[in-house]
């Protein structure tokens, strides 16, 4: 149980359970609202291998700054008075936070895999192409598809699995967004 002795530690971790949890925020709300449709412009094979780079860069950092984010909420958590308005605040905020972690690892991990993989067929696919037929192609994502065969079906599933992950992205930035608007509400009524 907590006292109501404060450690001065307490704001530090306010200070960056706010901070990083408004970064992840912007940062899921941003994939799926301005990268991804930008990567859908372009041919199945080169975007899914775009999609796995900006999976690939944006987990360098949004698996640590999640886990600093959860742990600075819960202890702001457990040092705030038991019988206020903010302890409600930050205890919301911490179940928040945390809530989307299912989401992450039922609804979207799934995903992840598959457009992977999706990525390794096309790419293989591309290459094959390239190589099977001289002149034709111009590489591994190259203009030129083999003989210009666009197999309609690959690129409208890939395309429907990449607006699938940003749908699931999204939902996972909710949660993540009512967290940041209870731990602001919580610091401002300290």
């Amino acid at each position: 149980m907590a006292s109501h002795h404060q450690p001065r530690t307490l704001l530090l971790a306010q200070a960056l359970g706010i901070t990083t949890s408004g970064y992840l925020l912007g940062q899921n709300a941003s994939l799926s609202l301005t990268t991804l449709p930008a990567l859908m412009q372009a041919p199945s094979p080169l975007a899914c291998k775009q999609w796995v780079t900006m999976l690939d860069l944006s987990s360098l950092y949004a698996g640590p700054l999640g886990l600093l984010s959860g742990l600075s909420l819960a202890y702001t958590t457990y040092y705030t008075p038991r019988s206020t308005i903010p302890f409600r605040l930050n205890l919301a905020a911490t179940v928040l936070f945390y809530s989307g972690v299912p989401i992450s690892v039922f609804l979207i991990a799934p995903l992840n895999r598959q457009l992977e993989a999706r990525m390794y067929v096309l790419e293989a696919y591309s290459l094959l192409k390239g190589a099977g037929e001289e002149g034709e192609g111009e590489g591994l994502f190259g203009s030129k598809r083999g003989g210009g065969e666009v197999n309609v079906e690959d690129e409208e599933s890939t395309k429907a699995l990449l607006d699938r992950w940003g749908v699931m992205n999204l939902m996972r930035a909710v949660p993540i967004a009512a967290a940041f608007g209870c731990a602001v509400a919580a610091a401002l009524l300290r």
